[in-house]
């Protein structure tokens, strides 16, 4: 029996049942993906990211581009496909540029893309479909590198030198391609740019030429940012820039001072939301439009004055056009991170101090009655929803650390006094125009006539005794 037992295989060493020595498939697949992904994902390096699905299927042409595809992730869209032709045309032109110069010709742009291409693969948060460890899949990725940034490069060379171009010239394709290269998923790292214009030009030219030439022609316009002037000559900004994005986000979003540190020791934490403008004018908050000139801080430049109950702000525009730029601009601070002060998120910032404060079509009315909106939009409720509430929509933020938040306690106290309340509702009530103050000093005038009057007929009906 104990032979019987033995030759069974029931032995203390032996593996449990379904198993061998042998490593099992799940185990080899699972450690080829690990090793497979560890030579290109590195989570430190990501520069570029997906906005979150949930977001941009809300509205895709605030997120998605409309005329050209820069970097992978919307490669081979059927409606961008027109604009592969023309990259190819912008490649040969400035290859023909760079012979008319004596500069290098195609085989030193290749060899600079090939020696930037693990790095920027690196950089994608989502890895791209034709970056894979195929050949002929990371061919392609690299031809599509090159491609982007000849193609970006080209693009602003004839800009700048107002060179005549079909596709440039044509009405609508400056502003579609001004705004597509600004959209946070659509970009190449900039490393590349750089790496082509350094094989371009042999090295002689600095990059902060570079710099300068992007920046002179990606310059926001004033209904962007109102009362903000970029300084000219550009100032370039010194530190690594990752994308188009970040360059502009470092040229021209200004830098607001962060908030002064607060007087008391361990200050309660600020609201996370406060009323909207219609509901403080119920508590007598009045909103005063602050004169650009007067706001170095830009559109940041938002004051609230508790003594008095006034609200300054600067002019903003609610303008279809600059909205893509704005939420993009937003989801671009997302994608760096939380930051300690909020020097470095002021949008987020100004998003969730909008959303706030505009939440109806009133709520726009009232900041267009006071010179603050100029709604370029067809009705108050769409600008209040399609443009102040599409803000905050791909935005997280830390309530006890953001720009406005000293602004947001000092709001909310205001509002909870319920002596603000009766003031206020006594004033538009009595006091809202000449006739009602009229009738106020009438009414106060009778009433001190009437209790005269009483008085004396009481003393006379009460004489006092002598």
């Amino acid at each position: 029996m104990d032979e019987e037992t033995t030759s069974s295989g029931a032995t203390p060493d032996a593996s449990p049942a379904g198993t061998t020595d042998q490593e099992d498939p799940l185990e080899l697949a699972v450690e080829r993906r690990l090793a497979s992904d560890g030579r290109h994902d590195d989570g430190g390096s990501f520069t570029i990211f997906r906005v979150p699905a949930c977001v941009r299927d809300a509205d895709r042409t605030l997120y998605e581009p409309r005329l050209v595809s820069v970097g992978p992730y919307y490669r081979g869209r059927a409606e961008l496909r027109a604009m592969e032709r023309h990259k190819w045309r912008y490649l040969r032109h400035l290859l023909q540029r760079a012979a008319a110069t004596a500069q290098p010709p195609l085989r030193a742009l290749v060899r600079a893309v090939r020696a930037a291409e693990p790095r920027a693969r690196a950089c994608y948060s989502e890895p791209a479909a034709d970056a894979d460890d195929d050949a002929e899949d990371a061919g392609r990725f690299a031809e599509k590198l090159l491609l982007d940034g000849c193609f970006v490069l080209e693009f602003f060379f004839k800009w700048n030198r107002r060179e005549p171009d079909a596709l440039c010239d044509a009405g609508w394709a400056l502003a579609l391609l001004h705004s597509d290269l600004l959209l946070v998923e659509n970009q190449i790292p900039f490393f590349v740019l750089e790496a082509l214009f350094d094989a371009f030009f042999r090295g002689e030219v600095p990059r902060a030429d570079l710099l300068k030439l992007l920046l002179r022609h990606l310059k926001p316009n004033g209904a962007l940012l109102p009362g903000h002037q970029p300084p000219s000559p550009y100032k370039a900004p010194t530190g690594p820039i990752d994308h188009l994005i970040h360059l502009f986000h470092e040229a021209f979003v200004p830098r607001p001072p962060p908030a002064p540190p607060s007087s008391q020791a361990s200050p309660p934490p600020p609201p996370r939301v406060i009323p909207c403008v219609s509901a403080l004018r119920e508590a007598g908050v009045r909103f005063v439009r602050k004169p650009p000139a007067a706001s170095p801080r830009g559109m940041f430049d938002i004051t609230f004055d508790a003594r008095r109950g006034v609200m300054e702000m600067p002019p903003v525009a609610i303008d279809q056009a600059s909205l893509p730029l704005l939420v993009n601009l937003v989801a671009f601070e997302q994608s760096r991170g939380h930051r300690k002060g909020s020097g470095g998120a002021p949008l987020t910032s100004y998003a969730a101090l909008m959303a706030s404060l505009v939440r109806t079509g009133k709520d726009v009315e009232e900041l267009q009655r006071r010179g603050i909106a100029d709604n370029m939009l067809s009705s108050d409720d769409g600008a209040a929803l399609q443009f102040f509430q599409s803000l905050g929509a791909c935005s997280t933020i830390d309530y006890d650390d953001h720009l406005f938040a000293p602004l947001f306690a000092d709001v909310q106290r205001y509002h909870d006094r319920s002596w603000h309340r009766h003031r206020a509702r006594f004033i538009r009530d009595h006091c809202s125009n000449p006739w009602s103050v009229i009738a106020l000093v009438l009414a106060v005038l009778a009433f001190f006539s009437l209790f005269n009057n009483s008085v004396t007929v009481y003393k006379l009906v009460h004489p006092q005794p002598k």
